[in-house]
């Protein structure tokens, strides 16, 4: 797993307590939910599937780390773009928990943090669920991250 992954990682598991924050390997998680019977074993031919199942589990949203791209690259740096996407079932939720992610990763004026925000997306719908999708940059020496 990339550095820079981690770090952003945990970064948001701190800033964001009780709010599940997923790498980005764990992509088709909330898409693969189902429904689970009393005993948390997966209940069969009822109810819905997919990230509506998984969001009401989840009432808090979640946060989906995406997978970093090179942003420019040469023989000692190397700039990174990495997603950061909220997720939740109304986008007051989705907005607000995007805005603590920025807050963690770029920090304030007086004390600024290792990531620029460089694009962001207003909340849209995605089905019945609202997402808020921010990319970052950070910037890696000799194959460290800049933190």
């Amino acid at each position: 797993m990339h550095l820079i992954t981690l770090d952003l990682h945990a970064r948001l598991q701190a800033a964001l307590p009780g709010v599940t924050v997923l790498l980005p390997d764990e992509q088709q998680l909330p898409l693969q939910a189902a429904p689970v019977d009393a005993q948390g074993r997966p209940a069969v031919g009822t109810g819905e599937r997919g990230l509506g199942t998984y969001l009401a589990t989840r009432p808090e949203g979640y946060v989906q780390i995406e997978r970093p791209v090179s942003a420019g690259v040469n023989d000692f740096m190397a700039r990174w773009w990495i997603t950061v996407a909220a997720i939740a079932d109304h986008p007051d939720i989705a907005y607000a928990l995007a805005e603590t992610a920025r807050r963690a990763l770029t920090g304030r004026p007086d004390e600024p943090g290792p990531y620029t925000r460089v694009l962001a997306d207003a909340t849209q719908s995605i089905g019945t669920a609202s997402l808020c999708r921010s990319t970052y940059e950070i910037t890696e020496l000799d194959g460290n991250p800049v933190i």
